[in-house]
């Protein structure tokens, strides 16, 4: 039988763990500006002097780094790191010629979106012709899977206990998009099923109506979304169309492209 305090240490071990894992992502959310010890202690939901104990040993590994104004961001480690696992990784090289191409034939911006955790990671962002941009979200940043209309895609072919998981996970979070709701993520789901495609409009981004459909596996899980975004005005009904048509053709290519890949395909991060 095992020792109650060999036990207590295993699961102390476990949980600061998870906690720096926490604060990675944190760090890898904002880590084009920047963040505060204080803003990660508040979302963590952790006092200052363990996060910034935790702080400390991630500095000192190098996967994180302080700069001169005080904020953290990712470090040469961390860097390094994703040099290494790059290139078993080949969604986003295999997928970027048909986002590129989806950009230049719809005129708007394109985005290429994976899973990772509870959250939708940006691949990749191309833009169109359109003079007006939608620059919703940065190459290499996140948010909760469900907002825009490449994390929704992702979220609606998850199986139910997973988008369970998701939702409860980022219940308070997604308010802060326009006062998106669970309940309204739940309608937006059932809508995505049906369709076969996601349309969301006013919510990640308030004037800006987006289009995503999911690059399922042979077995239906969503290995990434790709998703077409353009200001409301330029979402005229045939321009829906013409979307919708583009977006089924360069997932079905990318989806046919992945499979065929000799890479290891990660259905998340």
């Amino acid at each position: 039988m095992e020792h109650p305090m060999k036990k207590a240490a295993s699961a102390s071990g476990t949980q600061s763990v998870h906690r720096a894992l926490q604060i990675l992502r944190l760090v890898s959310t904002h880590n084009r500006q920047g963040i505060r010890l204080s803003d990660l202690a508040a979302q963590v939901q952790l006092s200052k002097p363990s996060v910034h104990r935790l702080l400390r040993e991630l500095t000192e590994t190098g996967l994180l780094m302080q700069a001169h104004n005080r904020l953290f961001h990712l470090g040469q480690f961390a860097y390094e790191l994703g040099l290494m696992a790059s290139s078993h990784y080949s969604l986003h090289q295999v997928c970027a010629p048909f986002v590129e191409q989806l950009a230049q034939e719809s005129g708007d911006t394109v985005f290429l979106v994976m899973r990772s955790g509870f959250d939708s990671f940006c691949l990749d962002r191309q833009t169109g012709s359109y003079p007006i941009k939608v620059f919703s979200i940065e190459v290499g940043n996140r948010q909760p899977m469900g907002v825009g209309a490449g994390g929704l895609a992702l979220l609606s072919f998850l199986s139910e206990a997973e988008r369970d998981a998701v939702l409860a996970e980022h219940s308070e979070a997604l308010l802060q998009f326009n006062g998106l709701s669970v309940e309204t993520v739940k309608q937006l789901i059932d809508a995505t099923r049906q369709r076969g495609y996601s349309h969301i409009s006013n919510h990640a981004v308030a004037g800006v109506t987006g289009f995503g459909m999911p690059i399922l596996d042979r077995v239906g899980t969503p290995l990434a979304a790709i998703s077409v975004t353009a200001i409301n005005d330029r979402m005229t009904p045939e321009h829906q169309r013409q979307v919708i048509h583009l977006l089924n053709r360069c997932t079905q290519q990318a989806r046919e492209a992945l499979l065929t890949s000799r890479g290891s395909l990660p259905s998340r991060a």
